[in-house]
């Protein structure tokens, strides 16, 4: 696996509440550790939020209308991101974003 080097500034009492975590758990060998885990988690965390794949997926068909893929690669990224959108949540995010829109367009006493 390649790695890539990335270099994170903390404040200095995140740093010293990281370092007591792990030397008072030693659940993680070193703090490089610590950071990729949480990372993954936050990651986890932000692909599972229905707000995060609707704008994906507004952004994915914004894209497709200007790119050159096929419409099978399209649909097959299309279908992996519908999966992690609850369709209650979907219909509530888009009845939100069309009343923000009128209220933007037409104002509030619209």
């Amino acid at each position: 696996m390649k790695y890539a080097s990335v270099s994170v500034k903390f404040p200095v009492e995140l740093d010293t509440e990281i370092e007591r975590f792990l030397d008072e758990t030693g659940i993680y060998t070193n703090k490089s550790e610590f950071i990729k885990e949480a990372c993954r988690a936050h990651l986890r965390e932000l692909n599972d939020n229905t707000a995060i794949a609707t704008l994906r997926l507004e952004q994915l068909l914004a894209e497709a209308e200007q790119s050159h893929e096929s419409a099978s690669e399209i649909a097959a990224e299309l279908t992996a991101l519908g999966e992690k959108v609850d369709a209650d949540d979907l219909e509530r995010a888009v009845e939100e974003a069309r009343e923000e829109t009128s209220e933007q367009v037409y104002g509030s006493d619209a």
